[in-house]
């Protein structure tokens, strides 16, 4: 049965383990290994993370992050010091901490930028692996700029803004728990001047934003659902339809959706069918490495867009 996770000891042996950054070792939901599409690895400095979208049996899940566990203790011991186990089948999800212990706090790294995270009492950790090419879009793009982080969650974007050398970044986002970590994560990189942190519903709060307005990069990046506050395919023409109210003559645009459901040109229909012209298409970012997917249209879609020089 061990040959049945050689992919997954392969991915380990490639991932760039010593860089000792936040990485995804592999995969499996992009499908490129259908008998192991539920199974998500990733590094989260000094643990290792293992995901589950399906029910594993006992058996299953204790040779899997026995084989898993043993090659880190084997190749990584010093910097591998932990492994934690989240099983997502089912409408609420488990951590466990399977072998060796988590630091607390637990901050992980990436380009430069630290990152609170909890791997044990949610479902997710506070950063996203497979958004780390939109912050680095972000944080290219945004010296001596005003910022405008939409649906900010533990505001990973406005940290790359920060870094980029932003001038102002203000963070929206409904909920002052993630707010709160966000501060945290501020606080941990020294970016604390230049950073509003608005916990308001941005379906009900753009008459803030247009006073604040205009800003010369704005980023949504909205959950795909979240039960009683958003739903993508409900609610994103809402926030659409009042982006050009938010704009100069070059602001860029990151419109993100990570919806399995919305191909990359249904969601170029929905952005302009909302914005009346005001917004034009730029690129789609390349996916973050090591996020290898069979149908680019199941992924994360991470759009960018500019001012139109010619409005409809």
């Amino acid at each position: 049965m061990t040959a049945n996770f050689t992919p997954l000891i392969t991915a380990l042996e490639d991932a760039p383990i010593l860089k000792n950054e936040l990485c995804r070792v592999f995969h499996g939901r992009g499908h490129s290994v259908e008998t192991l599409s539920h199974i998500n690895l990733d590094f989260y400095p000094p643990s290792l993370f293992l995901v589950s979208y399906d029910e594993i049996d006992e058996q299953t899940l204790s040779e899997l992050t026995n084989v898993v566990w043993q090659w880190a203790q084997k190749n990584q011991p010093e910097l591998i010091t932990s492994l934690v186990y989240q099983q997502r089948a089912g409408v609420q999800s488990q951590n466990t901490v399977v072998y060796g212990q988590l630091p607390n706090p637990h901050v992980v790294t990436e380009n430069g930028i630290r990152f609170l995270v909890d791997l044990q009492s949610r479902q997710n950790t506070g950063i996203f692996p497979d958004m780390r090419s939109g912050r680095e879009f972000v944080m290219a793009n945004s010296k001596h700029g005003k910022v405008l982080n939409l649906f900010s969650y533990t505001c990973g974007f406005s940290l790359a803004a920060m870094q980029g050398g932003a001038d102002h970044v203000m963070n929206m986002d409904m909920s002052k728990g993630v707010l709160k970590v966000g501060k945290q994560n501020h606080q941990l990189n020294g970016f604390e001047r230049g950073v509003s942190f608005l916990p308001h519903d941005i379906l009900k709060s753009f008459g803030k934003l247009k006073k604040a307005a205009p800003f010369d990069l704005i980023i949504v990046d909205p959950p795909s659902f979240q039960k009683g506050s958003f739903i993508l395919t409900k609610d994103y023409q809402k926030v659409l339809r009042r982006l050009p109210e938010l704009l100069c003559d070059t602001t860029q645009l990151l419109l993100c959706a990570n919806s399995p459901e919305l191909s990359e040109d249904a969601f170029k229909a929905l952005i302009n069918e909302n914005t009346q012209g005001a917004i034009e298409f730029v690129e789609r970012l390349a996916p973050t490495e090591r996020f290898i997917e069979v149908d680019s249209d199941k992924s994360l879609k991470a759009l960018v867009y500019k001012t139109s020089q010619t409005p409809a």
